[in-house]
């Protein structure tokens, strides 16, 4: 059930040299803890090829309001803690409108 109301977002992360398994575990403990949340439909972890110390976040919610609810979610707070202290120059957030969809 997707909308163009819908709120996607994509997060991309560095992770601190030498730090990239660290990095990787904890957003994967993230995207398991946040599993369930309510209005949360994908929830995707991606690892670049060519540098896997790059990560990328996928995220679509049904509304503003239940990413704003994951975002004061306290496993969320503590996961972005964790990731702050990872990375090399912060998170680089994206917003976006859904224009076309194909499969489930």
């Amino acid at each position: 059930m997707f909308h163009g109301d819908n709120f996607i977002l994509t997060a991309q992360i560095k992770a601190l040299s030498g730090r990239a398994d660290e990095l990787k575990e904890v957003l994967e403990r993230g995207v398991r803890e946040c599993a369930g949340q309510e209005g949360l439909l994908i929830y995707n972890l991606h690892q670049d090829k060519d540098d896997p110390a790059v990560f990328l976040i996928y995220s679509h919610f049904t509304s503003e309001a239940s990413y704003r609810m994951h975002m004061d979610s306290e496993p969320t707070r503590r996961i972005y803690d964790a990731v702050a202290a990872l990375t090399e120059t912060g998170t680089e957030i994206k917003f976006w409108t859904m224009l076309e969809k194909t499969g489930e």
